[in-house]
């Protein structure tokens, strides 16, 4: 009976000392996983703040490249007041090539910050095809933006010539 009794004791020990193991085990396994799951929620905002750094830094020099390209921008594009001779350049043009030729400027847009100034204009020319295709060549070869909008080319008749109507804008600063 005091093996019985020894036994018993020694189990029921044992049983305590398992059970205390078991449930030592059980919430250091739930802490450890707890902590785990932090880990890994801190290691992904350090992945994606070092992202941001990246396209911070990124950003910063294309800006820098930005400022240089848009100093060439804002010198690409000629003053309001140098439109004055727009005019002129496509009368030269038109007389180059052997086109009648009128000009008329109708309305303006001023430019902001961010979007350039741009003068509305009509231009009447007449006389043969390839001379006014040389014209087109020379308005887009000039040192002007120019965006027509529309544009009317009318046959002439017996004359074997054209006369067009383009209507469009120049853009400034």
């Amino acid at each position: 009976m005091e093996f019985r009794h020894w036994l018993l004791k020694n189990l029921g020990v044992s049983a305590v000392v398992f059970l205390a193991l078991a449930g030592f085990i059980i919430l250091s396994g739930r802490d450890i996983s707890g902590k785990a799951a932090i880990i890994q929620v801190r290691r992904q905002e350090v992945a994606q703040r070092l992202k941001a750094l990246e396209s911070l830094a990124l950003l910063r020099a294309d800006a820098k490249q930005a400022e240089k390209l848009l100093e060439k921008l804002h010198s690409a594009l000629p003053a309001k007041d140098q439109l004055i001779k727009f005019s002129k350049n496509l009368e030269s043009f038109a007389k180059k090539n052997g086109l009648g030729f009128g000009f008329a400027f109708e309305s303006e847009t001023k430019s902001t910050e961010t979007m350039p100034g741009a003068n509305n204009f009509v231009v009447t020319v007449s006389g043969n095809y390839e001379n006014f295709t040389k014209f087109l060549k020379l308005i887009e070869q000039s040192d002007y933006f120019v965006n027509f909008e529309s544009f009317n080319l009318l046959s002439e008749g017996d004359k074997k010539g054209y006369a067009a109507t383009l209507r469009g804008k120049v853009f400034s600063q």
